[in-house]
């Protein structure tokens, strides 16, 4: 779900404009910045599920995807750009654990409520429908991209490349489709 994270933090940028783009989308992703880390300190695991979309197993998501701990991100996130304002901080917190939200969408019941809860939350939408999900992302990518470039018409301060951030987020969603194989 890269592209339905980027759409949301292109939406956000398309509501509050004094937000950094780079910070916006570096936060929609600060999740998955941190599980690489912490698979490789062995905090979190995961494991090759091949013929399973997205193609691997969450094992173990804890730390970095928690409901809590996505909080807890959140804030910290947020608290980095306090000095922008108040407005740009709660907008990046938003922006991380809008990816919270979204995966539990797509991922099956891995999403704990705390590290090493038993409860975990996550609609399965991947398992569910194993290719189907590409189109609700794409109502995601689309929806998210469609209020930034709106929003970038309307004030002028985004620049006038929006439209190619908007094509190259949803590039990246045709990219990722499950019709197409890595070489």
């Amino acid at each position: 779900m890269y592209a339905g994270h980027f759409a949301a933090g292109l939406a956000i940028k398309g509501r509050v404009p004094n937000a950094p783009t780079w910070g916006l989308l570096a936060g929609v992703g600060a999740l998955d910045i941190l599980f690489g880390p912490f698979v490789l300190a062995g905090i979190e695991r995961a494991s090759l599920t091949p013929g399973v979309s997205p193609g691997f197993s969450l094992d173990y998501i804890d730390w970095s995807h928690s409901l809590l701990m996505s909080i807890v991100w959140s804030l910290a996130f947020a608290a980095l750009f306090i000095r922008r304002g108040r407005t740009v901080a709660v907008a990046m917190g938003v922006a991380v654990f809008s990816h919270f939200v979204l995966d539990v969408v797509v991922h099956p019941a891995d999403m704990a409520l705390w590290p090493n809860a038993t409860i975990h939350l996550g609609l399965g939408l991947w398992r569910v429908w194993p290719k189907g999900w590409w189109f609700v992302e794409l109502a995601v990518v689309a929806a998210g991209v469609s209020y930034y470039w709106k929003r970038s018409l309307d004030d002028r301060s985004f620049g006038a490349r929006a439209w190619a951030v908007a094509l190259v987020v949803l590039l990246l969603h045709i990219l990722n489709s499950p019709w197409l194989k890595p070489l």
